[in-house]
């Protein structure tokens, strides 16, 4: 007989899939509840999160191109960091147990590392330009 899944996967799994079918049907060019950043709302410095909610939004549309041009980091991660949920999630209902969302130092110290070299990158005036 098989146990019922846990809670905070299931949980976990619903928000993440609402956050993304809201996302698909409401771009954030459009539609104006998405929160704004507010490091540049205050310095007018671009955070290595600026423009992600738009990145992403074209990447759910297959739209590459306009995903860089928002930003660059979140349109290369994204679709890594989706997988290893994904893979994780997929790894939690199959053993039936609780959600852990572990990653490897060596993963997390690489992502820090591209998101400083990202925001200096740009905000000196180095350009992506595609």
């Amino acid at each position: 007989m098989m146990r019922p899944l846990e809670p905070q996967t299931v949980l976990v799994g619903g928000i993440s899939a609402a956050a993304i079918a809201v996302l698909y049907f409401f771009s954030p060019s459009q539609y104006h509840f998405y929160p704004r950043c507010p490091i540049y709302t205050y310095t007018h410095l671009l955070c290595p999160g600026c423009g992600g909610t738009r990145a992403m939004y074209e990447l759910l549309h297959f739209n590459l191109r306009g995903a860089l041009h928002y930003n660059a980091l979140l349109t290369v991660l994204a679709p890594l960091g989706g997988l290893w949920f994904a893979f994780s999630w997929w790894r939690a209902v199959r053993d039936n147990v609780t959600l852990r969302l572990q990653s490897p130092r060596f993963a997390i110290a690489t992502v820090i590392v591209l998101t400083v070299l990202f925001t200096v990158a740009r905000n000196t005036g180095i350009a992506f330009v595609i």
